[in-house]
This record gives structure tokens, sequence and C-alpha cells, in this order.
């Protein structure tokens, strides 16, 4: 054979080679012999599922799909880490109860197996993680990542290798609107978060017979934070409430008085925030210490405040009264017995009582599952459709919406790609240590009222 003949044959063999690699590339090694391949993993480590067999990836030797490979990318370093951990034992939980009810039944039974990665809370290294997880873990979804910070570039990632990238718990308003077709968002987006927050102010003025004049905002310089504030400035400017203070701050601060010297002499109706958990540590310790008191309250826009490791850090009167935005509807676990089932659960196996960030956790592995379900391939493009297909009510649903929302279907309308419309949280405030929802009006228990204007009682506060 001469040498040109020699290259056209190996050509066509590297060529062959690429094709079934790209074409086996959405699932997991498995052997029949060796027994089957786990993906675990604890906070600040990540650990890829590998097989051990000869067959062809994913497959048994008589080409059934075994396994599927799901990517979920979580901050468990760094500034986010203890809310990347509940994020991740949410989805966990959901896999293990999914894999144990016969698997993707229109593949066959295939389990699946999480393929989990640490953004270390950093937007490069979550850019970084979302190639590595499509490229060489051949995932055939990306699941992530928390921060907006994060969801921001390692969606546009996942929209440059074309595999769906379902965004869990960023809520930067343009992850959604920037016309991606791969990328998918079951939770709010900014603008939601805000009016919910707004309708809430609102809702319990009227209830109490007030008005309110004046708004400060604080606000960590992020991606989330900035979007959040700007948000709430626009949405309080068009109610006529006056702006007395916009304070951003950056992050990493241990000392955060002079800010909140600042919100004293502003004296606002309404204090809005914006932190993650170390951010809102500090900032609300310093509230307490200076006893500032707004007439309508302390609303934040969940982040730390949802955070069980903030809990732990300050006492309790440092947040009584507080009003916070959730991501997820908190009566479930009263409401619907199979979520009061998983709750005594996580109160049993983990050192915090069931929040947002794992019922977070455990829908995006639930929506994630029933695309996979509905598509009935491992191929992308048909995950995509699978997607695009799902429509879950609340009231109906099958364990997928954790979360609460009322619906789950992802539209494109106006300048919005595949976002959820019908997402939501609830308002709640805390009455002697203890949430209270509020709004909106169908997720507050019977018996519930705000503590509305707040009291100035900081002496006795939260005893």
């Amino acid at each position: 054979m001469n040498r040109k003949s020699l290259n056209r044959v190996v050509s066509v063999v590297i060529m062959v080679a690429l094709f079934t690699t790209m074409l086996l590339g959405c699932v997991s090694q498995t052997t029949t012999t060796a027994g089957t391949t786990k993906a675990t993993t604890t906070a600040g480590t990540t650990t890829a599922a590998t097989g051990t067999g000869t067959t062809p990836a994913g497959t048994t030797q008589a080409g059934k799909v075994d396994e599927v490979k799901i990517g979920f990318l979580w901050p468990l370093t760094g500034g986010s880490a203890t809310i990347g951990q509940q994020h991740f034992d949410g989805a966990q939980m959901a896999i293990e109860e999914i894999n144990a009810n016969g698997g993707i039944k229109s593949l066959g039974g295939a389990k699946i197996v999480p393929i989990v990665a640490d953004t270390e809370t950093k937007p490069d290294v979550g850019s970084t993680q979302t190639e590595r997880l499509i490229l060489k873990e051949n995932v055939c979804m990306v699941v992530g990542a928390y921060n907006s910070a994060v969801c921001f570039p390692a969606s546009e990632v996942a929209q440059r290798y074309k595999t769906p990238w379902l965004n869990m718990g960023g809520v930067k308003n343009e992850i959604t609107t920037r016309g991606y077709e791969w990328v998918f968002r079951p939770n709010n987006m900014s603008d939601y978060d805000i009016r919910e927050m707004i309708d809430g102010i609102k809702l319990l003025a009227k209830e109490a017979n007030q008005e309110v004049k004046t708004y400060a905002v604080v606000y960590e310089s992020t991606d989330w934070g900035s979007d959040a504030a700007k948000v709430f400035k626009a949405e309080a400017d068009k109610l006529g409430w006056k702006l007395v203070l916009d304070e951003p701050v950056t992050t990493g601060q241990a000392d955060m008085n002079a800010q909140v010297l600042k919100v004293k002499k502003a004296n606002p109706d309404v204090l809005n925030t914006s932190f993650y958990t170390p951010e809102m540590i500090v900032f609300s310790k310093a509230l307490a210490a200076n006893k500032v008191n707004p007439k309508f309250g302390h609303w934040t826009v969940g982040g730390g405040a949802q955070d069980p490791a903030y809990f732990k850090a300050v006492d309790k009167s440092v947040y009584e009264y507080m009003f916070v935005q959730e991501d997820w509807d908190v009566g479930g676990p009263e409401r619907y017995p199979w979520i009061k089932e998983i709750a005594a659960k996580v109160a049993a196996t983990k050192d915090y009582k069931i929040n947002s960030f794992f019922a977070q956790g455990w829908t995006a592995a639930y929506l994630a599952y029933s695309a996979i379900e509905a598509a009935g391939s491992i191929d992308k493009e048909e995950i995509r459709k699978g997607l695009l297909s799902l429509d879950i009510n609340r009231e109906d649903q099958k364990r997928q919406l954790m979360t609460g929302y009322l619906r789950m279907k992802f539209v494109t309308e106006g300048n919005v790609t595949n976002q959820n419309i019908y997402s939501g949280g609830t308002i709640i405030q805390y009455q002697k240590g203890v949430p209270v929802a509020l709004a909106p009006a169908e997720n507050r228990l019977p018996g519930a009222k705000a503590v509305f204007p707040i009291p100035d009682d900081w002496d006795t506060r939260g005893k």
C-alpha cells in the first residue's frame, strides 16, 4: 500500500472513531462482570463515575442503555459552599428515589449517574467545569449552578456545545433573555423575585392601612445583587416611593457598620437587601448592633437569609421580623404528605431542616429525569425537545415540584427564551424565630398574620 492510500485509511478510521465517541457520549461505562459504578461527592470534592467493563460506554452487549450521566454543577467550596451542598443533597436524594423506582423507564430502566463538579463559587471555574463535564465526562445535560455570576457564563458554554443546561438558582434576568435555545430556567428570574416582594409589601401595607413613602437598597455588587437592586428601584419608582439610599457593597467585607449607619441616617420605611451568606451575616449583625429599625421592615431577596449557616451564625433577635423572599412554598410540608415525609428524612439525616435550596436541588433532578423520560433517548436534541414538552401542574404532579411552583412549563415570549413563567416563591416573616408564610395569599397558612409596622423593641426582640 502506498503512503497516499495509507493516509486515506487512517483518516477514515479516525472519523469512524470520533463519530462513535459522539454517539455514545451521554452515557457512562458499565460492566457485565465487575459490578456497576456509582458517583458520590462531599463538599469540596468531585468524583466522576467510571467503568471497568469492555462493552461500549453505557451499553450492554445487546446495545441497551444502562446508565445515563447527568452533570451537576454546584458551589461546594467558597462563599456559597453550604448552599451548594444543600442543592446537591436534594438532587442526590431525588436521584436515589428515581433509580429505586425503576430508573428511566423509556430507556428500559436506565439508572441516572450524577457527575458532580464544584464551581468554587467562581465564574471562571464554573465555565471550565461545564466544559469538562461536556467534553471529558460526556454528560448529556448539565444542571446548575446557583450563583447568577456562575450560571450566566457557564450556560453560555453549554449553549456553545449544544448541551441542555437546566438552570437552577441563578435569577439574573439575562440568563434567559439571550435567545439561547439550549438554556432552560425553572426558577424565578430577578424580575419575578422583586415583583413578589413588592406585591408582598403592598399587600401587608393595605392590610395594616399603612402607606409606604421611602425606601433604601443595600446590596452586594455582584450580578445577582446589582440586578435585584436595579429591578427593585424600577418597581418602587413606579409606585412613587422615594429612594433615600442606594448603597452597593463590595463582597468580602468584615465590617459593615459604615453602611448600616448610612441606613440609620436615611431612615427608610422599607430596607431592601441582597447578600449571599457571608455578607448577610456581617450586615445583619451590624444592623442589630446599631438598632436600626425601618418602619416597615428589612426585606431581603433570599440568598444568605435562606441558608441554615446564617441562622447558626447569628442570634435569633438579629432576624426577628425580617421578611425573606423564599424560593419555594414554605408551607409545602404542611400541605403535601410526600413533602412532609422527605422533610422528616432530611431532619433525621442532615444537620439542617428542609429548605429552598434542598427543594431546588430535588426539583432540578426530577425535571432532568422527566425530560429524558419524555425524550426516550440520550440524544441531546431529543432531550432539549423533552424539556420543551414538560407541562406539570402542582396539584397533579408526580413528586417533581417540591419547590411548589403552580406550574412548570418553559415558555418563549417577547425577549425571554425557555423560562418557566409560572415559577414563584413565598414571602415569609420571622416571628419568634419561626418563618411565617404571608404572601402570596394562596401560600399563607390559616391564622398567619404579619407584624407590620415593626415595633421598636430591640431590647426584648426575639425573646
